[in-house]
């Protein structure tokens, strides 16, 4: 029996779905559909149940899926004892909260390239919370995330950085400083419930302003930018993100008391990343 079967077996009962399966796994559909039915006929069972579309995972299925999971990681693991454990080889699959995303990657691909010639990679945006969870369940094999409540028992984290966070305004609402922005004008709230939206709202917390004051929440960097760009409010962001979209109109101001949002890569303890995670990390710095 091959484990490249028990494998792609295991993949299509986490996707849902044959055609999503194949997709990923660049593969044919009729292959990928041809290998099942001949892992079906090598063991004498019935692995899906074809009568349904997409076609379902039978109780038997569900079962042989559960046996190969330990026996897929022991042979990782096997893997991982004829390679050097600095050395990143195969293909992993990487998460990256939003913000984070369109400045890491470029530099991340490049290095790569030079320094990890045998490793491929697949990547994915979303939550902090919801990368996480990925992690924890092997459907993701690391994630970059922002560590505002600390990470869920079972993963581990390398910090790749530290970014403070600044106001950020057009330079027309700074006549009265600081606290003209607080009692005067519309502050434009990233998430609260993301790790940056939870730092942001810790700390505006600390900050008195008026009842009738304008708040509005948006889900996107580049919108809560070209507003403050536009003069029709100020913002609470990590500086790199603030310096990305700033022109010469936009003023920063330094929080009263350092705030930094810390960027940190995210891997399972007992996960196939968790000697190489250091590794993956330098990857994602700016240092060489």
């Amino acid at each position: 029996m091959q484990t490249r079967a028990l494998k792609n077996l295991v993949h299509i009962s986490r996707v849902g779905s044959f055609a999503k399966a194949a997709d990923q796994l660049n593969m044919t559909l009729s292959a990928l559909s041809m290998q099942m039915k001949a892992l079906e006929a090598e063991l004498g069972v019935t692995l899906f149940d074809r009568s349904v579309r997409p076609p379902r995972l039978t109780p038997i299925g569900r079962s042989v899926v559960d046996e190969a999971l330990p026996l897929l990681r022991r042979e990782e693991n096997l893997l991982k004892l004829c390679r050097p454990s600095d050395t990143l080889i195969g293909r992993f699959r990487i998460g990256f909260v939003t913000t984070a995303a369109v400045r890491l990657l470029p530099g991340f691909l490049e290095r790569a390239k030079h320094k990890a010639p045998h490793a491929t990679f697949e990547f994915e945006t979303g939550l902090s919370k919801d990368l996480q969870a990925k992690v924890l369940t092997s459907q993701i094999d690391a994630a970059v995330v922002t560590d505002a409540d600390g990470l869920p028992d079972g993963l581990s984290e390398c910090v790749i950085s530290e970014e403070p966070f600044v106001f950020a305004a057009h330079e027309n609402l700074m006549d009265h400083g600081r606290d003209g922005l607080f009692s005067d004008h519309t502050f434009f709230h990233f998430m609260p419930d993301t790790g940056i939206g939870k730092l942001i709202a810790s700390e505006m917390r600390l900050h008195r302003r008026p009842d009738s004051a304008d708040t509005v929440v948006l889900d996107n960097l580049e919108a809560i930018m070209e507003c403050v760009v536009a003069g029709l409010g100020f913002t609470l962001l990590p500086q790199p993100d603030v310096d990305r979209y700033r022109t010469n109109v936009i003023q920063k101001v330094p929080c009263p008391k350092p705030l930094f949002r810390t960027l940190v890569l995210a891997t399972a303890r007992d996960g196939a990343l968790a000697t190489r995670a250091a590794t993956l990390a330098a990857l994602l710095q700016n240092g060489d």
